[in-house]
């Protein structure tokens, strides 16, 4: 009967015990909210931006704020991890990466090669492959110092500009670690990150909490140009507007506004509200080309024509002249792709995919194959709604005059 008492105090202490040895208090950790890569002089720059939990629940609060909502500070090292390992001796902190919104990449690390850091993120079991990649405009380490008002954690502002972007203009897409690294160890071999610039990266005006005070911010953050990779190096940018092409031929738009000027001088706007884009590699002789077949639900949302818009003839000319602006925007992507000889279409996969034997006779000469390419647009506008005005606005004034 002791025995029986003993057995079962020991397996009551065992239960009480269980799980605390290894126990992290939350004030022990270093919440990161965005982390930077830079290379100089041989080494990697590592930047960390650490929330700060009492500053940034209170700045923007009745109760004021005197403290930055996040704090900044870079360690280097021949290797990642020992950049990481170096960080130990200026940090009090334990640094907790799974909370990292996006990972900011420089100037020269993007064109060193990002093979190291796609090597750390999916060896390591603290670094999330969610995370979202952006390319800065020269050292990430600079970008990460500025706050993006009126959020208070910048690494959150940046991963929300992207979100905004993707849904509302669809004009850079969205791209986390693990997409990159499928796409850049693909047969195609290529992907495009979205680049981050300002036009006053060396002002540290930005760096102040006083920003926060500020009702217009000169030089804010925001996106611009597609940094292109082959394989692990960039090699190229794409302008907004060949951006946008690509983001057509990936079959990536969401919602995104088309705006161009008629024959009479009137101004339409479309809002693409859905798209579907269907890309096909079609061997014709000896060689591939490219059939793309666009499907676009639209809708009017502004216009200066004369026009009786709710006519048949008047809504089928304005679904064609909505085609010829999409058709611009697909051949400006395929342009651009042709320009650096790169296949972010995925043309290489698809041809892989479906025809494996020709593909072992094509990969040798991808490049010459892919340069000699010719494409053919096909688009398909629906125009749905004209809005609640049937007439233009400039139309009814016209009539009044009269």
């Amino acid at each position: 009967m002791i025995r029986l008492q003993s057995i079962l105090i020991l397996l009551m202490l065992g239960l009480i015990t269980a799980g605390c040895g290894n126990r992290t208090e939350l004030n022990d950790l270093g919440i990161t909210t965005a982390t930077g890569f830079d290379r100089k002089n041989g080494k990697w720059i590592i930047t960390y931006q650490v929330i700060v939990p009492p500053a940034s629940s209170s700045i923007g609060s009745s109760s004021g704020g005197s403290q930055s909502p996040v704090n900044t500070f870079s360690s280097e090292g021949k290797t990642i991890r020992e950049a990481v390992a170096q960080s130990s001796v200026e940090n009090p902190k334990r640094l907790y990466f799974a909370h990292t919104n996006v990972v900011l990449i420089g100037e020269e690390a993007a064109r060193y090669g990002i093979a190291e850091i796609m090597d750390h993120y999916y060896r390591n079991i603290g670094a999330r492959e969610s995370a979202k990649l952006i390319i800065a405009d020269g050292q990430a380490k600079e970008y990460l110092k500025k706050l993006i008002p009126p959020e208070k954690q910048p690494g959150r502002a940046l991963s929300e500009i992207l979100e905004r972007n993707n849904e509302k203009g669809s004009y850079y897409p969205v791209m986390n670690i693990h997409e990159v690294g499928l796409k850049i160890t693909s047969d195609s071999g290529s992907a495009g990150i979205p680049g981050v610039t300002t036009d006053t990266l060396s002002d540290n005006k930005q760096s102040s909490i006083d920003i926060f005070k500020e009702t217009s911010i000169p030089g804010n953050l925001r996106l611009q140009g597609l940094s292109v990779f082959l394989k692990d190096k960039k090699i190229g940018m794409l302008n907004q507007k060949e951006s946008m092409g690509i983001t057509w031929l990936t079959d990536r738009v969401n919602w995104t506004n088309l705006t161009y000027k008629g024959a009479k001088g009137e101004v339409n706007s479309f809002l693409v509200r859905k798209a579907k884009v269907k890309v096909v590699p079609v061997k014709k002789g000896l060689h591939y080309a490219v059939q793309v077949d666009a499907k676009v639900d639209a809708e009017l949302d502004e216009s200066t024509s004369g026009e009786d818009i709710v006519r048949t003839h008047t809504i089928h000319d304005l679904q064609r002249q909505a085609e010829q602006v999409i058709q611009a925007q697909i051949l400006d992507g395929w342009r651009g792709n042709q320009r650096l000889h790169v296949d972010m279409l995925g043309i290489a996969n698809k041809i892989h995919q479906r025809h494996p034997k020709e593909w072992k006779v094509l990969k040798d000469n991808w490049s010459s194959e892919l340069a000699q390419m010719d494409i053919n647009i096909n688009v398909n506008v629906t125009l749905e709604r004209v809005g609640l005005l049937q007439d233009s606005f400039s139309k009814l004034l016209g009539e009044q005059k009269d």
